[in-house]
C-alpha cells in the first residue's frame, strides 16, 4: 500500500492518499469542515460525547467514498509531577495558563487534575490562536526589557512551554520559549530553551536558576559600584594611594567571581539530581515492561460502523 500527499492540518488532524483513497484522521472540527460530521450515526455521536465528557480527546477516520468509518478516543497521561509543578509556579508568582487544541471537556478534566482554575484554561485553539494569546500577553504589560538595561527593575516576561508542532509559532514569539525534550523537532527548533527530557521539574529548576542568576547580577553590580565609589572618594581626599586602589579593584573582582561561583551546584544538589534521575530511569523501565505509552494512551479504541 502506497501513501502520498501526506498533509498535516493544523488544529484538525492529518490527511493522505492511501491505496488510491483519501484518508482523513482528525477531530470534530475537521469533519465539520469537510461536511462529513453529520453523516455519523447519532448513537455514535452520543458515545463520542460521553468519551469527551470523561476527559478524552475524540477523533474520527474517513476513507474516500466510504465516508466516516470509525471513531476513537485517546487520553493524555497527566505526569505525576504536573500538579506539584503548577503549585510551585504559583508560589513563585508565575501566572499559569493552559493552552490546548483539545475540546472543552477534555481540557477542563486535565486542568482539574493539575490544579488549574477553569479561567486559566483555554481550549479548542488553533496554532494562530495560541500565537495571538502570547502576543496579547506581551502587549498587555509584559515587556521584553533586559535585566542589563535596568538590573533593579522587576522583570515581567511571557514564557511559553510546549512540545507540539502547533506550539511552534507561540514558542518563537514568547519572550522565553521552552520545548520539551521528547517533543516535536519543530518545537525544539523554535524555542529558546530545550529541556533534556519531559520532566517538568526541570522547568521549575530552570526558572529558579534564572532568578538566582539575575539576583547575583544585581548583587555584583551593586557591590562593584559601591567599591568604586568608596575608592574614588578616598582617592579624592588623599587617603588612598595607587597600590591600594589596585588592590581594592582586584579584591572586588575576586569577590564578584566567588559570588558568581555560588550558582554552581553543590554536593547535595548533585546527589538529589542523581536520585531523581535514578527514579526516572526506574519508572521508565517499569513502563517499558508493562507496555505503557508515555505520551498517549488509547482509552477506547473501537466504535466502528
Amino acid at each position: 500500500i502506497s501513501m502520498t500527499q501526506h498533509t498535516q492540518l493544523p488544529g484538525e488532524g492529518v490527511s493522505a492518499i492511501i491505496g488510491g483513497s483519501k484518508v482523513c484522521v482528525g477531530n470534530e472540527r475537521l469533519f465539520k469542515r469537510i461536511q462529513q460530521f453529520d453523516t455519523i450515526p447519532i448513537e455514535i455521536r452520543k458515545e463520542a460525547e460521553a468519551w469527551s465528557e470523561a476527559g478524552g480527546t475524540v477523533g474520527f477516520v474517513s476513507i474516500g467514498e466510504h465516508g466516516v468509518v470509525c471513531a476513537y478516543c485517546v487520553a493524555d497521561d497527566v505526569r505525576e509531577e504536573s500538579a506539584t509543578v503548577v503549585r510551585q509556579l504559583e508560589t513563585m508568582g508565575v501566572e499559569t495558563t493552559m493552552l490546548t487544541g483539545d475540546n472543552d471537556d477534555a481540557a477542563l478534566a486535565i486542568g482539574a487534575q493539575v490544579g488549574l482554575h477553569k479561567d486559566r484554561i483555554r481550549s479548542q485553539l488553533f496554532p494562530e490562536e495560541k500565537l495571538n494569546i502570547v502576543k496579547g500577553a506581551k502587549e498587555s504589560g509584559y515587556g521584553t526589557s533586559s535585566v542589563f538595561s535596568n538590573p533593579f527593575k522587576k522583570q515581567s516576561l511571557v514564557l511559553m512551554c510546549g512540545d507540539g508542532v502547533n506550539d511552534a509559532p507561540a514558542l518563537a514569539t514568547a519572550d522565553v520559549g521552552v520545548a520539551m525534550g521528547a517533543g516535536a523537532a519543530l518545537a525544539m527548533e523554535s524555542s529558546d530553551v530545550t529541556l533534556l527530557d519531559s520532566n517538568l521539574t526541570k522547568l521549575v529548576y530552570a526558572l529558579q536558576m534564572g532568578r538566582r542568576v539575575v539576583r547575583k547580577i544585581r548583587e555584583n553590580v551593586l557591590f562593584s559600584f559601591v567599591v568604586k565609589a568608596v575608592v574614588v572618594v578616598f582617592t579624592l581626599v588623599g587617603k588612598v594611594e595607587l597600590w591600594a586602589a589596585i588592590a581594592a579593584d582586584v579584591g572586588a573582582m575576586l569577590v564578584v567571581t566567588l559570588n558568581g561561583m555560588l550558582l554552581l551546584p553543590n554536593k547535595k544538589d548533585r546527589e538529589e539530581k542523581v536520585s531523581v534521575q535514578s527514579f526516572a530511569e526506574a519508572a521508565k523501565d517499569l513502563d517499558a515492561e508493562s507496555g505503557a505509552n508515555d505520551a498517549r494512551t488509547v482509552r477506547t479504541g473501537r466504535s466502528s460502523y
